[in-house]
């Protein structure tokens, strides 16, 4: 029996080449959609942190356009008082 030598295939080079080169595509694809799903889950949370800051602020300037809640804030925040009030400070207690 004759022992078949095996010839050198420029064929079977060329299609692991294709294949490797293409799995090597392919995992890269996967690593730049990874990253760019991971910076749009950060973008839509730092967007729902904003629009609840957005709420809160617009909540408080309507708070602001009434002048009782104008008063409480002076009065809490700045001391102020009325004509004619006397302001009580309230001391620590010492231990």
């Amino acid at each position: 029996m004759k022992q078949r030598r095996k010839r050198f295939s420029w064929f079977r080079l060329l299609c692991v080449l294709l294949l490797g080169y293409s799995l090597y595509l392919c995992v890269e694809q996967q690593m730049q959609l990874s990253a760019i799903r991971s910076e749009r889950d950060a973008t839509q949370a730092k967007l729902q942190q904003l629009q609840q800051s957005n709420a809160d602020l617009k909540e408080e300037a309507e708070l602001l356009q009434q002048p009782k809640y104008v008063e409480k804030l002076a009065r809490e925040q700045l001391g102020l008082t009325k004509p004619g009030e006397v302001l009580f400070m309230q001391g620590e207690k010492q231990q």
